[in-house]
């Protein structure tokens, strides 16, 4: 593998503004993954390059659906990720991470599969344009959100797939996913029940397993996506020990 870089995403600090989180996790890592949401979504190019951190973004996902058949809607949320990608060419990011959305009824799940596939189009085109590689993440155990099993790997073809391990340990299917190819990943961990975005080791992943396809799938810069920063840093020094 080439250099480890483990990251800290902002989720830690999500109840800080963005430059005092920034601040706070300067000790502690050399690279952040961007929560791009609530009292940290920014356009900001400047307050990111202001830190010598390496960045990836993860795009707003709280207000928006790249999947909904009504087209103000998914039009809108394919610009909110376009801006997290045209952010990232400013502050040289490694990747966008974005969810893939979800069908309000069941009876428009073909509709939203259209618009899904359509969005994933118009954001690969921006993202080879600005020359950032964007990847879409899996869902925990949400409603009607698409990608909760690796069936709907099928169906975001042809984009690359942030591997969530959280996630698919709620929806009881860790073991498939990390089958499957993946360019990016979150790590945190939980008993199953619940997405808790707990440390690694405190709830019931199989880290060997993890560690495994992190090294076969040649991930240099997986994210400590913990609730806590206690909990992020623990993580990142156990990745360190268990992939350095």
């Amino acid at each position: 593998m080439s250099e480890l870089i483990v990251s800290i995403s902002t989720h830690s600090l999500a109840s800080r503004p963005l430059a005092e989180a920034l601040e706070q996790l300067a000790p502690h890592t050399s690279a952040v993954e961007l929560m791009n949401d609530g009292l940290h979504y920014t356009t900001d190019a400047a307050l990111l390059s202001s830190f010598s951190f390496r960045y990836s973004i993860h795009a707003p996902a709280r207000s928006v659906n790249i999947s909904s058949v009504l087209e103000p809607i998914r039009r809108a949320s394919v610009e909110l990720v376009d801006e997290s990608l045209g952010l990232a060419a400013e502050c040289s990011a490694s990747h966008v991470v974005f969810h893939p959305g979800y069908y309000t009824f069941k009876e428009e799940y073909e509709k939203s599969v259209s618009a899904l596939k359509t969005s994933l189009k118009e954001i690969n085109r921006f993202a080879e344009e600005v020359g950032v590689q964007c990847c879409v993440e899996n869902m925990g155990k949400w409603g009607y959100f698409f990608l909760k099993s690796p069936e709907d790997l099928e169906l975001t073809r042809g984009t690359a797939f942030c591997l969530d391990i959280g996630h698919a340990n709620e929806c009881g299917c860790l073991a498939e996913f990390l089958q499957h190819q993946f360019s990016a990943i979150h790590v945190h961990d939980n008993d199953g029940t619940s997405d808790a975005h707990l440390g690694l080791g405190k709830g019931n992943i199989d880290i060997a397993a993890v560690v495994d396809a992190v090294k076969r799938n040649h991930i240099t810069s997986p994210v400590a996506e913990c609730a806590a920063l206690d909990a992020a840093v623990e993580t990142k020094s156990l990745l360190e020990k268990l992939l350095g």
